[in-house]
C-alpha cells in the first residue's frame, strides 16, 4: 500500500469517527468485529478444534517429566525376532542409556507374556531389567466385541491381520501416566541417537510427529466420500492430495490425545467404516484411522527418522540411503528374520548375539507356564544364555 493509500484511508476513517452518529457506529463496529471471526475461522481451520470448534492450544514441547524417553512397541509371537535387535539397536547408538524406557505390549494371552521374556533372556537380555517394561494387550479381554469386529474388517492384508495393530490407538489408556512416546514398528532398528528424535518431539507442539509417506489420499482411500465426512465431523477442508505418512515410526502425544478426547474420534471413524461396508473407507489396515484422525495436524519429519521400505521385495537402496537414515525400517512382507529377508547382514549387524554366540534358542511348542525358549549351549558352556564355560573348556 502507497502513501496516497494510506492517506485515502486515514481520511475515510476520519470521516466515519466524526460523521456518524454513537448508534450507527456501534452497529459498524458490531458487524466488523462479526466479519474479523469469521475471517479467522475461515483462514486457519487447522487450528480450530476437531471437536469443539474451538481453538486448539497444542501441548508445549517440554521434556517428560519422569526424565525418561519413552519407546513403545508391539508384538505378538510371531514378531518376537524384531524386539531384540530394536531394543539392541537403541541401547548401543544412544548417549543416554539411563533414560530410555522400553515398553513392550505384547498381544495375545498371558503366556506369551512369559515366552516374551524367555526370548529375550536367550539374547542377554535381562528379564528383570527395570527399564523395560512388558504389558499384556489381550483384544478378547481389553476391548468389546463389536470393537474387535470393526478392527478386523478393517484389515485388508493377512499379514497385518494382527491386534498388535491396535496399540496405537490404546496408548492412551495403557500407558496412563506417560505424556509423550515415540512408537516403533518391531521391525526397525536404531542407528542414530534416539535422543535426537526425541529432542525433535519435545519441541514440538505438534499431537503427532511423522515422515510423509509417498502417497496421498487418492490412494488407497475413497477420497470423495472421507471428504464430506470430514467436512461434517470437523466443519474443515479434507485435502485429498496431501501426502499420508508412515506409521512406523511417530511421536504421539498422550496428554493430546486424552484432553481432546481422541478416543471419541477412533470409535467415530470404526462406526463410519463399518456403516459403508461393503465400500471400504480406506484400504491401508488401521493406520488409515490415523491418517483421518491426525489430517492436518500432524508434523513431518526428516525423512532419516524412517528409512523405510527394506523389507520391499521390488526395492534397492543406495549405501548414501542406508548410512543416512536414523532408523531403519523393514516394512513390508520380506522381514530380515525369515529365510526370504532383505538385508539380513546389516539386521545382524544390530542383533545382540543369541545364547552368547555359543548356542541356540530353541522354542519348545509343548510348553505350558514357562519354558517356551530356552539355550541349547555348545559343549563346555552353560547358563541361561550360554555365557559361561565350564571349567575352562575341559570335562
Amino acid at each position: 500500500m502507497d502513501s496516497n493509500n494510506y492517506q485515502w484511508f486515514g481520511k475515510g476513517l476520519e470521516i466515519i469517527t466524526t460523521r456518524m452518529s454513537g448508534r450507527k457506529l456501534s452497529y459498524i463496529m458490531i458487524y466488523c468485529m462479526m466479519v474479523c471471526a469469521v475471517s479467522i475461522f475461515i483462514i486457519y481451520p487447522r487450528y480450530v478444534d476437531n471437536f469443539l470448534r474451538t481453538p486448539v492450544k497444542h501441548t508445549r514441547g517440554r521434556e517428560h517429566s519422569d526424565g525418561y524417553i519413552h519407546i513403545v512397541t508391539a508384538t505378538d509371537a510371531q514378531f518376537f525376532p524384531g524386539i531384540p535387535t530394536l531394543i539392541n539397536s537403541v541401547r548401543t547408538s544412544t548417549k543416554l542409556l539411563s533414560h530410555i524406557k522400553f515398553h513392550i505390549v505384547v498381544c495375545g494371552d498371558e503366556g506369551n507374556m512369559t515366552s516374551l521374556r524367555e526370548y529375550l533372556q536367550c539374547y542377554g537380555i535381562d528379564k528383570r531389567d527395570e527399564n523395560i517394561d512388558i504389558i499384556s494387550f489381550e483384544a478378547q479381554r481389553d476391548l468389546d466385541n463389536d470393537t474387535r469386529q470393526i478392527w478386523s474388517d478393517m484389515f485388508s492384508s493377512k499379514r497385518l491381520k494382527s491386534e498388535c495393530n491396535y496399540v496405537r490407538a490404546y496408548s492412551y489408556r495403557i500407558f496412563p501416566d506417560v505424556d509423550k512416546i515415540i512408537y516403533l514398528d518391531v521391525d526397525v532398528a536404531v542407528q542414530k541417537p534416539i535422543e535426537d528424535l526425541w529432542n525433535v518431539a519435545v519441541k514440538s507442539r505438534a499431537p503427532l510427529l511423522a515422515v510423509p509417506n509417498n502417497k496421498t489420499y487418492e490412494v488407497g482411500f475413497e477420497a470423495d466420500i472421507v471428504t464430506k465426512l470430514f467436512r461434517e465431523r470437523y466443519g474443515r477442508q479434507f485435502k485429498k492430495t496431501s501426502f499420508v505418512f508412515n506409521a512406523g515410526v511417530l511421536v504421539i502425544d498422550l496428554d493430546f490425545f486424552r484432553k481432546y478426547e481422541m478416543y471419541k474420534e477412533v470409535e467415530y471413524w470404526m462406526n463410519k467404516f463399518s456403516e459403508t461396508l461393503p465400500i471400504k473407507l480406506w484400504r491401508l489396515d488401521c493406520q488409515s484411522l490415523f491418517q483421518v484422525m491426525y489430517h492436518g495436524i500432524w508434523q513431518h519429519l526428516p525423512d532419516k527418522w524412517n528409512g523405510r521400505g527394506l523389507g520391499n521385495k521390488g526395492r534397492s537402496f543406495t549405501v548414501e540411503y542406508i548410512e543416512e537414515a536414523g532408523i531403519l525400517h523393514w516394512s513390508a512382507s520380506q522381514k530380515p528374520w525369515r529365510n526370504e529377508g532383505k538385508y539380513i547382514e546389516l539386521w545382524n549387524s544390530f542383533r545382540p548375539p543369541q545364547c552368547s554366540n555359543h548356542g541356540i534358542c530353541q522354542n519348545n511348542t509343548k510348553a505350558i507356564g514357562h519354558g517356551y525358549w530356552q539355550c541349547i549351549c555348545d559343549k563346555h558352556y552353560v547358563g541361561n544364555h550360554c555365557q559361561r564355560l565350564l571349567n575352562d573348556g575341559k570335562n
